[in-house]
């Protein structure tokens, strides 16, 4: 197969195209439809976990996880200072890893593949770029693609670790990860645009003014792309063109990390308030009004029926017709998150460190795991630091095992017990 290239600027719907790169293949249609990256591939549709809060909708919900506890610890490896969320597919598992141990001067982001029964190595780790913090990996169409904070943007290959191509976003502060959606990238760059790449080549198809420049994870579903900001808005934006099909204000929302989006319950969820009074919003996706306001400290996860919203340490489980409690999950020092959903079981990461899983039926806690010592009673603790060590937080599960970050730089899997 071989293909000519070539790049031209115009504008559509009002959507400035820059610098647009088309592919001319002159191989079979078959294999064009076949490049990595395009089209979704069967691993990743069932029993998967592609990267950041779970998937491109940020739900946290692992649809058709098999995973159950108990578990039992299959290995651990120690990687340097953090490790990311992790992407769990098949028999495999891949982790961004701060790799510094203390005496480098500063972060060293690394790419690691490894074999999700052992732990070993499916090829040996590699830099995904010299001095540049803030890095994640997620997955889609057969390929994984990484970030970093000054927007070099790279795709792999995930059973070599081989670099298929890479673009750098001139100017761009990138903190969270892309989203993978239909053989295209969604992204924001922190100086005010909304971008899409082709997740085959990298080639930008679009770019999109927003309202505000600043931090805010990009979230994908088949209605569009989804981005939110402090105390401005947070807008809807076409897959296709990026022409904006809505912009909501939100002025009295403002607070942290940019205003995380989630999709779920069939609304769009956006985490903000001061500090002194933290709190979720779920906005009407078609009309953009506040359907409900909860207080909260993290970003809401959910699972069939239920959003599980998290405030000073109680997690509970509303039901999204009636939005009573289920039940409700205390933590002994104040601060919890919901890191996954998957197969009638709920994941809290508590603050006291441990991970503690829970059934979706009854809240009772069915297994669970010290991940890091228990904090000096004086320390202040954070529910949802959404960026600890470089790297944004989150497990993953495939296959019935379960992968999660540790203290001090460690990943560790877990499987049947």
């Amino acid at each position: 197969m071989t293909a000519a290239t070539r790049s031209f600027g115009m504008r559509l719907g009002g959507v400035c195209l820059a610098a647009v790169t088309l592919l001319t293949f002159t191989g079979s249609p078959q294999a064009a439809n076949s490049l990595p990256g395009l089209r979704a591939t069967a691993a990743e549709s069932s029993d998967a976990t592609l990267g950041y809060r779970a998937d491109g909708r940020a739900d946290g919900y692992a649809a058709e996880a098999t995973a159950a506890p108990p578990f039992r610890k299959l290995w651990s490896r120690d990687f340097g200072a953090a490790v990311s969320a992790p992407v769990a597919i098949g028999d495999k598992v891949y982790a961004v890893v701060n790799a510094d141990d203390g005496t480098e001067g500063g972060p060293r982001m690394v790419l690691v593949g490894l074999r999700a029964a052992t732990g070993k190595n499916l090829w040996p780790p590699v830099t995904v770029t010299d001095n540049e913090p803030d890095a994640s990996v997620t997955y889609g169409g057969g390929l994984l693609y990484t970030q970093t904070s000054r927007g070099t943007i790279a795709a792999w290959d995930p059973a070599t670790g081989r670099k298929k191509w890479s673009v750098r976003l001139e100017g761009a502060s990138v903190q969270y990860p892309v989203a993978w959606y239909g053989g295209m990238l969604y992204l924001q760059d922190g100086v005010g645009n909304a971008l899409a790449l082709r997740a085959t080549t990298g080639a930008r198809v679009w770019t999109a003014p927003l309202s505000e420049y600043g931090w805010s994870p990009t979230v994908v579903d088949s209605t569009g792309v989804w981005i939110g900001f402090d105390d401005i808005a947070w807008h809807h934006l076409d897959l296709r063109t990026g022409a904006e099909l809505h912009r909501f204000e939100v002025p009295d929302i403002w607070g942290a990390y940019g205003n995380p989006v989630a999709l779920g319950a069939g609304a769009v969820w956006v985490r903000g308030g001061k500090s002194s009074d933290p709190t979720v919003t779920a906005y009407d996706r078609k009309t953009g009004a506040a359907v409900r306001t909860l207080p909260a400290d993290a970003t809401p996860a959910f699972g069939p029926g239920r959003v599980y919203v998290a405030h000073q340490g109680k997690v509970r489980a509303l039901s999204t017709s009636t939005y009573k409690a289920a039940w409700t999950y205390t933590s002994s020092v104040g601060a919890a998150t919901v890191r996954l959903v998957a197969n009638g079981h709920v994941y809290v990461q508590d603050a006291d460190g441990r991970l503690v899983v829970l059934d979706d039926r009854t809240g009772k806690a069915v297994w669970s795991y010290r991940l890091h010592p228990a904090p000096h009673p004086q320390t202040r603790i954070v529910a949802e630091d959404d960026w600890r060590g470089f790297v944004p937080p989150g497990i993953a599960t495939a296959r019935g095992r379960l992968f999660v970050p540790g203290a001090e730089g460690t990943l560790i899997g877990f499987g049947k017990g």
